[in-house]
């Protein structure tokens, strides 16, 4: 690997200097550069004030406040996340006030900062080691990629992680005392891998990358995390929660984890293929990864430089995949790291390709605006088209258009005329391209292909569950206490207390074929929400998420004599139980 700190520029590249017009920064005084600006605020705000969260950030906070409100910490109440996780939202959830829909909007709005902070930590690192308009391009890109999220990632343990391992990133390169440098950063790359524990595939990314600029700063840092994760952890084991149960149970609540079943080489390699499909798809600024990378290599002048951006390249998108398809769920936020490794290596290849070329290469920018204005169009024939394919189609495209660009470069070597094309062009295809995920109809769960919901339809969703929540709320005393036998986001806006350290069965909701999981101490203290001597005199019920036909009989059982619970009428979603033997 080549230390960037150290090693000299290329021949050919001495125009790269901070110091050389062709290195300046991006210019915003330029109309261009106001276009882009403005284009970019105006997104943002949008995606703000429309979007709001996903309903798993919906369950921790309904978890988190309906427990709270029975005296309960963050530490105490099982949430699916891990400590540092519901201690995080916790306090994001603290400083905001007012209806449901503000709170949502000022959390993502403290996101945006966060990608912020994040973005001017790595672009101060990086502009001492590489010229000033490529840390600007790698570092903005990078925030964007995270700021312009799908709501499906936005504010999860996956997008939190990549938000630390940045700053551990900036720290371990930006600060120049190498033991300080590695001290410094191996807090946040701990609550990296603490997030979600899962999450330690984007820790070790982020040591790759500061491998692949410093050896022996990485290797430091890999210690140094190691030793730091453990005292995080520690820190949580001690704090009265039972972190460490919940992490022994967990895994036999997960029938698709990597490992339960006999692994087929073929299928899990077909299963992948088939995920990166819908995760381009979901974020299409990952098709140009491909492009990107040759366009990068292209700029490097020796082989062996080729091989290793090469090579690293391929790293990282392994360890993205790594939890992906270790967790064997296939949810498309186990992957947001990916799309930010697509939009810092796109933005580093641009900029690099000005230092050499002194333009953009034109037709991956034409590429990442074509991809950002055809998804809207695709609402015309969605149901007739798998996505996937069309990802794969544009993922070859980028390539093509890469190569086209390559031998355009080679025949055509450096712009006579004394016009330039502003970096800002390029950088504002790619935020309509990263822009894709605000659209309504743009898709925020993509399954093999089929677009299953749009931005539009969870707004719908999110209606629905609202209006059902009101017709329970109107049927519960004020104030009173309830056991929830239902989904999060349900009981995210009925917002009645609950006094069950498990404040949503998630133990309980099972397949009876996994027979191991009612022995386990996390489900037997579950159930003693139901079994206890003074259970809460109401239970609201979902029957079409905690199905008594599907769940373990004795849990079932259990339900069913300490509840009398209606039968719901037709479309009805959640039904008021009442105790059989009330004191």
């Amino acid at each position: 690997m080549t230390d960037i700190s150290t090693s000299t520029l290329p021949a050919g590249l001495g125009d790269q200097s901070p110091r050389r017009p062709d290195a300046r920064r991006l210019r915003l005084t330029s109309p261009a550069g106001w276009t882009t600006a403005f284009a970019t605020a105006a997104l943002l705000l949008y995606t703000t004030l429309t979007t709001g969260v996903f309903l798993d950030i919906r369950y921790v906070l309904a978890a988190l406040r309906t427990t709270g409100k029975s005296g309960m910490s963050p530490s105490e109440v099982f949430t699916h996340r891990p400590f540092f996780y519901r201690w995080l939202i916790a306090g994001l959830d603290s400083v905001t006030g007012g209806s449901n829909a503000v709170r949502e909007a000022l959390m993502r709005l403290i996101g945006l900062a966060l990608c912020a902070a994040a973005g001017l930590l790595l672009h101060r690192a990086l502009r001492s080691r590489i010229p000033q308009r490529d840390a600007m391009l790698v570092s903005g890109l990078a925030a964007l990629t995270l700021a312009f999220a799908p709501v499906i990632d936005y504010l999860q343990p996956e997008w939190f992680a990549i938000v630390f391992a940045i700053c551990a990133i900036a720290t371990a390169l930006g600060v120049r005392n190498r033991w300080q440098a590695v001290a410094l950063a191996a807090l946040p790359l701990g609550l990296a891998v603490l997030m979600k524990y899962s999450t330690a595939g984007t820790a070790a990314m982020a040591l790759l990358i500061v491998f692949a600029v410093d050896r022996v700063r990485a290797l430091l840092l890999a210690a140094t995390t190691a030793v730091a994760t453990g005292l995080l952890f520690a820190v949580s084991a001690w704090s009265g929660s039972r972190e460490v149960q919940w992490l022994r149970d967990m895994p036999h609540i997960n029938a698709h984890a990597l490992g339960s079943d006999p692994i087929v080489v073929s299928e899990l390699l077909r299963r992948t293929a088939e995920y990166l499909g819908d995760r381009i798809a979901l974020t299409p600024v990952l098709a140009l990864l491909p492009g990107a990378l040759l366009l990068f290599s292209a700029t490097l002048t020796s082989r062996r430089r080729r091989v290793e951006a090469t090579i690293v390249t391929l790293l990282l998108v392994a360890g993205g995949l790594s939890a992906v398809v270790y967790q064997g769920n296939w949810f498309a936020y186990h992957g947001e790291n990916l799309p930010v490794v697509a939009g810092a290596l796109t933005g580093l290849a641009i900029g690099r390709w000005y230092g050499r070329y002194g333009r953009p290469p034109l037709c991956l920018t034409v590429l990442a605006f074509l991809l950002g204005v055809a998804d809207p169009l695709l609402t015309l024939v969605r149901d007739d088209v798998n996505v996937d394919t069309l990802a794969w189609y544009a993922c070859a495209a980028s390539l093509v258009a890469a190569l086209v660009d390559l031998l355009r470069a080679r025949t055509a070597g450096r712009p006579r005329s004394t016009f330039r094309v502003p970096v800002a062009v390029p950088t504002l295809a790619l935020v309509v391209c990263l822009a894709v995920t605000v659209w309504p109809t743009s898709g925020v769960r993509i399954i093999l292909g089929k677009v299953v919901t749009t931005n539009a339809e969870l707004k719908v969703q999110a209606r629905s569950a609202e209006t059902a929540a009101k017709q329970v709320d109107a049927e519960l005393p004020p104030g009173a206490d309830v056991l929830y036998l239902s989904f999060g986001q349900q009981a995210y806006y009925i917002d009645h207390p609950t006094s069950c350290r498990y404040p949503f069965p998630t133990f309980l909701n099972v397949p009876k074929l996994l027979t191991e999981v009612p022995s386990l101490t996390s489900s037997r203290e579950n159930v003693r929400c139901i079994t206890q001597e003074h259970p809460a005199a109401y239970a609201v019920y979902q029957p079409s998420w905690l199905s008594l036909g599907v769940i373990d009989k004795q849990v079932a059982a259990d339900i069913r004599n300490t509840y009398n619970c209606p039968k719901p009428t037709t479309g009805q979603q959640l039904v008021v139980c009442t105790l059989r033997h009330p004191d």
